[in-house]
């Protein structure tokens, strides 16, 4: 896995940074006017909340185990997506993820409204492909704002259109799931130096992965790691699954606080074994798997 230069990135995180280039955060040369204007605003409202200098940390890589602990809590926080968005703000959470699917994906929280840039490297350019922002009522029910014809630009997004609609919510739970799981649950960071390679044991339910992370960015990069639920129990009998719950505990100054938990799979009389990977294939009937 290589994490390559990204001026929007360097742009963000150093103040004195002076492009090689010129137009190395740009938008998308495309024929629709409209949507270079809504673009291009949404690279000046960045540029302008840059001035701000917010806290941005360090540029986030997640794993493949951290995603899975993602996918696994995502209904736990559904029904305090209200509440995690007002403390995400309250907190002024911003940061850099970057995404196998998404990209680039710089966020911000302000006035209760969750901001989002998407870019994309080109070439050594980074791109704008979209721009939008979301609220979530007290009712926990989220509303996306954004220019309603983008997703259907041939010239920036070609996948199927179920796809492009359904971008901007699966980007908000990726978000909102990643932060909560950040902030509530026991996770592993590893920092890549810049200009540096590191080989990172990544552990999905008792399967370890090797993966060779070679960090160009200019800069250090964090990796998202959890390797905390890695044995479950099983039995022949009454068998229930593994799941998640917040957990109320007391912190270190008495008062009470809350931290995301994953409770094992349990059996009644069961006993304890590693967990494996499971074998998803499937044989015809001439013996081809599948």
């Amino acid at each position: 896995m290589k994490i390559k230069k990204q001026p929007v990135i360097s742009w963000l995180l150093d103040e004195n940074y002076k492009p090689s280039k010129n137009w190395e955060i740009t938008v998308p040369n495309i024929v629709n006017a409209t949507h270079v204007g809504y673009l291009s605003n949404g690279i000046k409202w960045l540029n302008e909340i840059r001035e701000n200098k917010p806290n941005w940390g360090l540029p986030e890589l997640l794993m493949p185990s951290f995603e899975k602990v993602m996918q696994k809590s995502a209904k736990s926080f559904y029904s305090i997506d209200h509440q995690l968005f007002q403390e995400f703000t309250n907190d002024e959470v911003c940061g850099i993820l970057l995404h196998q699917q998404f990209g680039t994906v710089v966020y911000g929280f302000g006035e209760n409204t969750l901001y989002v840039w998407l870019f994309r490297d080109v070439d050594g350019y980074s791109v704008l492909y979209n721009y939008f922002y979301f609220t979530s009522t007290p009712e926990n029910v989220r509303q996306v704002h954004c220019w309603p014809t983008l997703t259907k630009d041939p010239q920036l997004f070609n996948q199927q259109s179920t796809d492009k609609d359904e971008i901007y919510s699966c980007v908000a739970n990726l978000l909102i799931c990643y932060l909560a799981v950040k902030k509530y649950a026991e996770v592993e960071t590893i920092i890549v130096p810049a200009k540096s390679k590191l080989f990172v044991e990544d552990e999905i339910q008792g399967y370890k992965h090797k993966e060779k992370v070679l960090n160009e960015s200019g800069q250090e990069v964090i990796i998202m790691d959890s390797r905390w639920f890695v044995k479950i129990i099983n039995d022949n009998d009454i068998f229930v699954r593994g799941f998640f719950r917040m957990q109320r505990y007391k912190n270190d100054f008495g008062e009470w606080d809350k931290k995301l938990i994953f409770v094992d799979s349990f059996v009644r009389h069961g006993y304890h074994r590693n967990a494996k990977i499971e074998d998803d294939t499937i044989e015809d009937n001439d013996g081809r798997t599948r």
